[in-house]
Order: structure tokens, then C-alpha cells, then sequence
């Protein structure tokens, strides 16, 4: 190559220059096939000397192609030259420092995140935390793209150093990281390895659509433990009466009117009355306290079910008599009740299957757990039986004894004498069932699609089982009490608070991004292996093409087409390769690294470039 101080200006050739150049055939894998030689004509000005040479090739067709000139200079130096970068160390330190950014913006994503989990949303807007992962996702995906590509880079080279591939082939290699149709069994086959590192580069940034999603925002409930004033059952108090006197005298008559319409409401409601709730909206406590209980365990069938030949049970649907007239006697209940389901009560009215069940009372401890839920009670009790709850004596009854064993034994009569005591049963001569009992006006009875018209099919009916059922309703109403109590205890209520809140899932964040940074350090292995080999960094910029294109044959294969026919069947069947150009043994120019032929390039070895 000429310095500058030997070109000082280039002359044109006169108008009758017409020399001769060798000539070369288009083929497959071409060759340097010298086929004519003319003479060439030297240009001098000054110390300027400029030799112009022109040569002809031969076209598919057979015509020859049409004559075109270009400047060759003598050559500077003699032999080959070898260069080996001082720097080829660089890529490296670009891919190590891209991967140490992106393992740092990921640690830091992850640790920003944890820090938020759980926290309420208030303490950072939910669009600034959006926004920030958002960003460091992408800095992140950034990073190891662009550690990955650089490698990409250097392996793409390397690649064409190995052996001769299709012009076409080539297209397709180059924008790997531009074009998805671009990759193809075309592709993976001849590059495998500079494929797989454009699928990569591809493959990472999924992780910054999937990352950001790791962290969400839902409720939260917060438990805070506080000690708070709950009421407790009041039978024990000597100021507190569920019972009424006889009028101008001492004896006790049964519920007071009060408890007959709390009665009322928890029956018919089949729930439990409740004050508001001592310890707010969302709310649990456990209270215990010494209350009345039932316990109903099957007996024997009744004789009466038998009488005149079994006529009586046939119509009978539901019989119940209190046992506890002796003073000092177990309160008891025997019931004996057709077990019919609403169906079976319409249409098999004669042939029931009967239950019988003896209720005794007793003295039970009541653990309660109450759970409030935006505002709304719902109670979990556990009774112990302590022992029989007997009826009240005549000294009880006159003189006012125990008020505890007086208020909850005026509570089961109001269960068994006003409520459950009676029969229910249709006569033969008549055409409906008319109850003598007030079971059907609570929860446990219901009554068949046509009750109302007064049919005999129009049957009430028992609708669930009452061992468990009569139980259940002197418990409610036990606890129904509570919210009209005027005695309270202390004791621990757990409040819960529904806030807002941050939500982390560390795989979402941590999975998609341990792939990128192994996909980037298997990267990373690759563009060492190759550097180390080479010993030169390349790079896809245009002086780079520029000097690795300076090939006269490739002047010739391109001869014909331009930028609007670059993907001319016969340039892209053309196969090359980048090696060192041959040259003859007279020739004296420097050896040159190009793309070319296989047969006119030796293969590129160490740091020779």
C-alpha cells in the first residue's frame, strides 16, 4: 500500500487506454484461473505512480462480462504479515463487566422486592414500584443480551474462518439477531454454535417480561392482640332473673317474659343473638362460663305405638312429654317423631320409620371461641358435662335458692314446656294434621309444598335429625343471653386489620433471570474459546468489511448486481470463506486477509488476520 507521501494525486488514464487484464470464469467454488493477460499502463506524475489494470471475465451465459477498471498499487513490503491485537482482551472485559452489571441490577431487583413483601402498599406507590422493576428488569436483559452478542460477534467470525459457506447462508448468519426467519436448519447445521447464541440472545429477554410480575398486591390481615371486656352468662348473679313469680307470691311460675322473646327470635331465626362486637369489625376471643345443656340419646319405642292393632301411629307425626314433675328430679324430655324427609312426607304419609329419644339436662361448661367477620359473629362451643341439672325443690321454688341452678333450669323449661312439649298427629276423621305443639315454629320443623291448602297431603314434617337439633337450640339460647348481659369479664381478643399489601414470589424473578445469566456465561465461555484462538477481536463494523472485502474476485462474483438484486440466485449459490489470498510465487504483495474461495485463501490460523 502506497503511503501518503508517495500518492500526491491520481491521473486519469487517456482516452485510448485499453489494456488487458486476466480473466477469470464464474463458477461454483471458483478458482484463479489466469485465462488472458494484456499489458498494463503505468500513469507517473511527480513521485506519484499509479498502475491501472482492467480484466474480463467470463459471464454464466459463456459471453464475457463487460471490461471495468480498478486501481492496484505495487506492494510496500515483501512476504506475509501477521498481526496479532494487543487488545484482544477487550471483548472479554465487555462481556464480564455486562454480566457483573446484570448479576448486580438482579440482586438488587430481588433484594428491593423481598424488602417490600408483605409490607403495606401505602409505603411506595404501586405505580413508582411497577416502574422501578419494570427498569431494572429491562437493565437487566439488557445486560446479558449484550454480553451474549458480543460473543455472538466473535464466534460469528470464527465461523467463517472454518469452512466455505453460501453467500445466502451468510445473509442469514448476519442478521441472526435482526431477522427470526432467519434462523433454519441452514443455519444450525453449518453455525451451530453462533445459532445458539443468537437464540439466546433472543431467549433472554423474556426474563424482563416475566420478572416484574413476581411482585403483586393483595389483602393482608394484620393480628394485633389486645385485652378486651367481654360479657359473660349472668345465671349466677342474684340480681339477674330468667324466671317469673306467681302473681302476689313467691313461687316460681317459669320464663320470665324476656326470655320468652329472646326464645322466640333464636328459634324461629335458628341463630344467635349477639351484641356489636367488643374488639372491632374482625375480631376473636375465647370466653368460658357454666351454662345449662341437653344431651338426647335414643331409647325404646313407645307401647302406645302399638295400640288398637298399631292404628294410633299411623297418623301420629310427632309426640313429646316433659318427665321431671318430682322436685329434686332429672329434667328430662321423651319424644318419639316420624323421620320423614319433605319428600317422603307427601307422598308416604302411612308408613314412617319413627325415632325415640329421652333429652336430659345437666350442668356443662361452655368454651366458646367467637369469630367476628365484618361485623358478623359466628360462635365454635364445646359443652363438658358436669352432671344432671335436677328440677327445682319447693324451697326453690318459695324462697329463691341457688340463682344460677334457678335462672338455667327456668331456661330448659322454656325449651321443653314452650316449645317442644305437645303432640302432632292427623286424626282419622279429619283431612290435615293440626300441631298441639310449638316445635314448628322454630328451625326443626317445616311443612310440604301444599301445607297451606289443607289436603291430606299436606303434611308438616320433622326436618333434620333432633337428637343433635334440640340440643342446639337451649345452646343458642344460652348464648343469646350473653348480649343482654350486665356482668363482663377481661379477656384476650386477637383484632385482625384487611390492609393492602406487597407480595413477593422470588421464583418468578429468580428463575427467569438464573437463564439469562447461564445463557450469557455459556456466552461468555464461547467468545474466550474463540479469542483465545484468534487472538484478534472482529466486529461487524464497516471498515472491517471494507478491508475484509478487498478481493478482486469478489469484484468479479459481484460484477452484475447491485443493492436492489443482492439476492441474485447465482451471487448467493456462491460459497466463500475468510482466509489469507493466495499468491503466486513472483508475487510481491502483502498478504491480506479477505473473504473469498476456499481454493483461493489459506486457512487463517493463531492471530494472523
Amino acid at each position: 500500500m502506497a503511503s501518503h507521501d508517495q500518492i500526491l494525486h491520481k491521473v486519469a488514464p487517456p482516452s485510448n487506454y485499453a489494456p488487458s487484464e486476466p480473466r477469470y470464469p464464474l463458477l461454483d467454488s471458483p478458482g484463479l484461473t489466469p485465462i488472458e493477460k494484456g499489458p498494463s499502463t503505468d500513469l507517473r506524475d511527480g513521485n506519484s505512480k499509479i498502475r491501472f489494470s482492467s480484466e474480463s471475465v467470463f459471464s454464466r451465459n459463456g459471453k464475457p462480462s463487460e471490461k471495468q477498471r480498478y486501481p492496484t498499487f505495487p506492494a510496500e513490503t515483501h512476504g506475509h504479515q501477521y498481526m496479532s491485537s494487543q487488545f484482544w482482551w477487550k471483548p472479554i472485559f465487555w462481556m464480564v463487566t455486562c454480566i457483573w452489571l446484570g448479576i448486580a441490577a438482579g440482586l438488587g431487583h430481588h433484594f428491593g422486592y423481598q424488602s417490600l413483601h408483605r409490607q403495606p402498599q401505602e409505603i411506595l406507590s404501586q405505580t413508582w414500584s411497577h416502574n422501578l422493576g419494570l427498569g431494572a428488569a429491562f437493565f437487566v436483559k439488557t445486560c446479558f443480551t449484550l454480553a451474549v452478542l458480543a460473543s455472538l460477534q466473535e464466534v460469528l467470525w470464527f465461523t467463517f474462518r472454518q469452512k466455505a459457506i453460501k453467500i445466502a447462508l451468510m445473509d442469514k448468519l448476519f442478521t441472526l439477531t435482526s431477522n427470526p426467519l432467519s434462523f433454519g436448519s441452514g443455519a444450525f447445521i453449518h453455525a451451530p454454535l453462533a445459532t445458539s447464541l443468537a437464540a439466546a440472545a433472543w431467549i433472554i429477554p423474556i426474563s424482563a417480561i416475566l420478572s416484574p410480575g413476581s411482585l403483586t398486591v393483595g389483602p393482608l390481615i394484620l393480628h394485633n392482640d389486645t385485652t378486651c371486656v367481654v360479657p359473660i352468662f349472668a345465671a349466677a348473679s342474684p340480681n339477674i332473673s330468667f324466671y317469673r313469680l306467681v302473681p302476689h307470691g313467691s313461687t316460681i311460675q317459669g320464663p320470665n317474659s324476656g326470655i320468652q322473646k329472646v326464645a322466640g327470635q333464636t328459634f324461629a331465626q335458628g341463630t344467635i343473638l349477639w351484641s356489636s362486637s367488643p374488639c372491632g369489625p374482625n375480631c376473636t376471643f375465647e370466653t368460658s362460663f357454666l351454662g345449662p345443656g341437653l344431651d338426647c340419646q335414643p331409647i325404646p319405642s313407645p307401647s302406645y305405638l302399638d295400640e288398637n292393632g298399631g292404628q294410633k301411629a299411623m297418623w301420629l307425626f310427632y309426640n313429646a312429654t316433659s318427665d321431671y314433675d318430682d322436685e329434686n328430679s332429672a329434667m328430662a324430655l321423651s319424644i318419639t317423631y316420624r323421620n320423614t324427609s319433605k319428600g317422603e312426607a307427601s307422598t308416604s304419609p302411612l308408613s314412617p320409620p319413627y325415632v325415640s329419644l329421652r333429652c336430659l339436662a345437666y350442668s356443662a361448661t361452655y368454651n366458646v371461641l367467637v369469630n367476628y367477620t365484618n361485623g358478623l359473629s359466628k360462635f365454635t362451643t364445646k359443652l363438658t358435662n358436669n352432671g344432671p341439672l335436677l328440677n327445682l325443690n319447693s324451697t326453690e321454688s318459695r324462697a329463691r335458692g341457688n340463682p344460677w341452678r334457678i335462672n338455667s333450669a327456668a331456661l330448659v323449661q322454656e325449651v321443653f314446656d314452650d316449645y317442644l312439649n305437645g303432640t302432632w298427629q292427623k286424626s282419622p276423621t279429619t283431612q290435615y294434621a293440626a300441631p298441639s305443639t310449638s316445635i314448628t315454629e322454630t328451625t326443626l320443623a317445616g311443612d310440604t309444598n301444599d301445607a297451606n291448602y289443607g289436603t291430606a297431603s299436606s303434611l308438616w314434617f320433622i326436618n333434620r335429625d333432633l337428637g343433635a337439633g334440640i340440643p342446639e337450640l337451649l345452646t343458642n339460647l344460652t348464648l343469646s343471653t350473653l348480649a343482654f348481659s350486665p356482668m363482663n369479664t377481661t379477656t384476650t381478643c386477637s383484632a385482625s386489620t384487611e390492609i393492602l399489601a406487597y407480595y413477593y414470589n422470588p421464583k418468578l424473578l429468580l428463575i427467569p433471570y438464573s437463564v439469562a445469566l447461564l445463557l450469557s456465561l455459556i456466552a461468555l465461555a464461547a467468545g474466550v474459546w474463540v479469542l483465545r484462538r484468534t487472538g484478534m477481536p472482529t466486529g461487524q463494523i464497516f471498515s472491517q468489511i471494507l478491508v475484509t472485502t478487498r478481493n478482486p474476485l469478489l469484484d468479479e462474483l459481484a460484477r452484475g448486481s447491485s443493492l436492489s438484486s443482492a439476492d441474485a440466485e447465482a451471487l448467493m449459490q456462491q460459497k466463500l470463506m475468510f482466509g489469507e489470498l493466495k499468491h503466486n510465487e513472483h508475487d510481491t504483495r502483502t498478504g491480506h486477509a479477505a473473504f473469498g474461495p476456499a481454493e483461493q485463501l489459506f486457512k487463517l490460523t493463531g492471530g494472523k488476520i
